[in-house]
């Protein structure tokens, strides 16, 4: 009887055993997750900014009627510009 008992706890503890290991995966897995989000955040802003900042000196380059206008039309480009290519 006692070989049973002892079987008996052992599978118990064996199932409890795996599933705290299988909640500690999920919560790297969900860590992880979290990380890869973030990394995709930053690089469309920094893709965003480059665009803007590259749009808003073709802009300058280019020039227009009033000068300032095409540096704020360059920038604008270059941001969408640099949104959709992130």
């Amino acid at each position: 009887m006692y070989s049973l008992l002892s079987a008996g706890n052992s599978i118990k503890n064996d199932a409890t055993q795996g599933l705290s290991q299988a909640a500690q995966s999920e919560q790297r897995n969900e860590q992880t997750n979290e990380s890869l989000d973030s990394a995709k955040k930053a690089s469309e802003m920094s893709a965003m900014g480059t665009g803007a900042v590259s749009g808003a000196m073709i802009g300058a380059e280019m020039g227009s009627v009033v000068p300032g206008l095409g540096t704020a039309i360059g920038a604008g480009v270059g941001l969408v510009a640099g949104y959709l290519l992130s």
